[in-house]
C-alpha cells in the first residue's frame, strides 16, 4: 500500500509560491527536527500496540499555519501522522500559548467526537503541548500530537470542483456535470455526509462559547477561544459583540495593497472601505441574534471543515474529518452553515441558479422552499435539500435550539448568511468592500447603492472626528 503522503502537495512547489518568511519558518522546522529522525521513530514504535518499527518519511512533509506535518509508516503499511509546532509567525499568531491551547483543544475535541458520534476522525496516540523536559521526545523538541492516519481523497479528486460549484453560474450555461450521473451521484453522497455530521455535532452542546480543554480524567470543559484566547462567553451576543470588535480592528490593520503607500490618499480610502464594510457587519449581525438562543446551550462546530480536510471514497462517501485544531462551540447562527463551499459564494451583482433542476428529480422536503434563491449559489439549495432529508429521518434524534429552528433553516437564513458564511470572509477578505461588503449592504436593503452609502459614512465619520477634536481642545485647555 503506497504511502499517505505520496498524495501530498510537491514540497519544492509549495515552498516555492510561499512568501520568504513563511517558508523560513517551514525550513527552520524541518532542519530542526531532521537529526532526530531516529529518536522520532524509535518513539513511535514504543508506542505501537505490537511495538513494529516505523519509517519518518522525511522527504513528503506538508504543513499548515501552525504545524508541520510527516507520516510515520510502520511496517506494516499502516501509518501515523506526527504534527510539530512550529515557531511565531508575529507576536501575536502561533505563540507557544496559542499552540498549546490549539493542542489541548484538538486532542479534547477528538476525544469527544469519538465518544458521541460515529465520525470518521483520528486517534490520539500522544501529545506533549508545549516545549518542556516533561517532553518524552527531548527537552528541545517543539510541541507535537501523534495520531492514526486516515486513508481517503478529496472531493476535488473525485472530479468535482466543490470550490467552482460553491462560486455559482450564470443561469444560461448549462448543467454543470451534464449527463455524468456517476459525478452527479458523488457530490450528492458528499453533501448528504456533511449534512448528517452537522447533525452530529449539533448534539454537542455546552453551556459556554469558547474551545476544548481536557483534564487528566478526560473531561472536556470550555475555556478560552484556541486562537487569540478570547472568552469564554456566556451569551451569543457578547460573542457577536467581541467578533464585530475584532472586524473593526481587522480594518484598521489589514496590510495595504501593493500600490499603496502608508499615508497616502490611496492607503486612506482603503482603509476607511475595511472600516465601513466592519461596520456593516456589525449592524447586520446584531438585530439577527434570537434571543430564545442567545443563552445557550452551544453546538459544537468543527471551525476549519473544507475540502481539504474531508476525505472520500470514490463514491464521495466522507471516510474521514481531519484538523479539529480549530473546533469550539458557537452561537447557532455561527454554527448554521458548517463550511462555507455547501453555502457557496455570494454574487452581489446578479442573482444565482437554483441548483434544484440539475440535482434531483425527488420531490423536495416540505421545510425547504422550492423557490430558487436570489442571493445563494448552485450547490447552496443542494446542501440544504440533503440537510432537510437527514433531519426528517425515522429515529432521527435531533438536538434544536430553543427557537425550534430546523438546521436548514438555519443553514437557509439570513442569520446564517452573516454569522457563518460572510464571517469567514470578513476574515479571509480582510472586511473587502467589493465582496463581503456588497453582501452585506444588499441584506440590509438599503435604498442608496452602497458607494452613496459609503460617502454618507465618511461624512458622518468626518463630522465625529472634528467634535471629538473639540472636545481634545477643550481638555486641554
Amino acid at each position: 500500500m503506497a504511502p499517505i503522503s505520496d498524495s501530498w502537495p510537491d514540497v519544492t512547489a509549495s515552498l516555492e509560491i510561499l512568501e520568504s518568511e513563511y517558508a523560513g519558518r517551514v525550513t527552520h522546522t524541518v532542519d530542526q527536527l531532521k537529526p532526530y529522525h531516529g529518536k522520532i521513530e524509535e518513539y513511535a514504535t514504543s508506542l505501537h500496540p505490537q511495538h513494529l518499527p516505523c519509517k519518518l518519511l522525511a522527504d513528503n512533509y506538508t504543513w499548515g499555519q501552525s504545524f508541520l506535518v510527516y507520516e510515520l509508516l510502520f511496517d506494516d503499511s499502516t501509518s501515523w501522522i506526527i504534527r510539530f509546532g512550529m515557531r511565531p509567525m508575529d507576536a501575536y499568531f502561533n505563540t507557544a500559548a496559542q499552540l498549546e491551547r490549539k493542542i489541548l483543544n484538538e486532542v479534547a475535541a477528538l476525544h469527544l467526537v469519538r465518544q458521541r458520534t460515529a465520525i470518521p476522525v483520528p486517534e490520539i496516540i500522544s501529545y506533549h503541548a508545549h516545549p518542556s523536559p516533561a517532553n518524552p521526545l527531548g527537552a528541545d523538541f517543539p510541541a507535537f500530537v501523534l495520531m492514526t492516519a486516515l486513508r481517503g481523497m478529496t472531493i476535488d479528486e473525485c472530479g468535482i470542483s466543490i470550490e467552482e460549484l460553491a462560486s455559482g453560474y450564470d443561469s444560461s450555461l448549462p448543467d454543470p456535470f451534464g449527463d455524468d450521473e456517476r459525478r452527479r451521484s458523488i457530490l450528492q453522497q458528499y453533501l448528504h455526509d456533511i449534512a448528517d455530521i452537522h447533525v452530529q455535532l449539533s448534539k454537542i452542546t455546552f453551556d459556554r462559547i469558547g474551545s476544548f480543554r481536557i483534564d487528566s480524567e478526560g473531561v472536556v470543559s470550555i475555556g478560552p477561544g484556541a486562537d487569540f484566547g478570547l472568552g469564554p462567553f456566556e451569551t451569543a451576543r457578547e460573542y457577536f459583540a467581541i467578533q464585530a470588535e475584532a472586524y473593526e480592528r481587522l480594518a484598521i490593520a489589514a496590510g495595504l495593497d501593493d500600490e499603496c503607500e502608508e499615508g497616502s490618499e490611496k492607503a486612506e480610502a482603503a482603509q476607511l472601505k475595511r472600516r465601513f464594510v466592519a461596520s456593516l457587519w456589525r449592524k447586520a449581525m446584531m438585530p439577527l441574534v434570537d434571543e430564545r438562543d442567545a443563552l445557550g446551550p452551544f453546538p459544537m462546530r468543527h471551525g476549519d471543515l473544507h475540502s481539504d480536510n474531508i476525505l472520500v471514497d470514490e463514491t464521495g462517501h466522507i471516510v474521514g474529518v481531519l484538523d479539529w485544531d480549530c473546533a469550539g462551540t458557537v452561537p447557532w447562527e455561527a454554527f448554521a452553515v458548517p463550511t462555507y463551499e455547501v453555502s457557496g459564494h455570494f454574487n452581489p451583482d446578479s442573482d444565482a441558479r437554483s441548483f434544484y433542476s440539475c440535482y434531483s428529480t425527488d420531490s423536495l422536503s416540505s421545510s425547504v422552499s422550492s423557490t430558487p434563491s436570489v442571493t445563494r449559489s448552485i450547490v447552496h439549495n443542494a446542501f440544504n435539500q440533503e440537510l432537510a432529508a437527514v433531519e426528517s429521518q425515522d429515529g432521527a434524534l435531533l438536538v434544536k435550539p430553543a427557537s425550534g429552528r430546523s438546521l436548514a433553516a438555519l443553514h437557509d437564513s439570513d442569520a446564517g448568511h452573516v454569522g457563518a458564511y460572510l464571517a469567514y470572509w470578513m476574515y479571509s477578505l480582510a472586511c473587502d468592500y467589493d465582496h463581503t461588503g456588497r453582501a452585506l449592504h444588499r441584506l440590509l436593503g438599503s435604498e442608496d447603492d452602497m458607494d452613496q452609502e459609503f460617502q454618507k459614512w465618511v461624512t458622518q465619520l468626518d463630522a465625529v472626528d472634528a467634535l471629538d477634536g473639540q472636545f481634545q481642545e477643550i481638555d486641554l485647555n
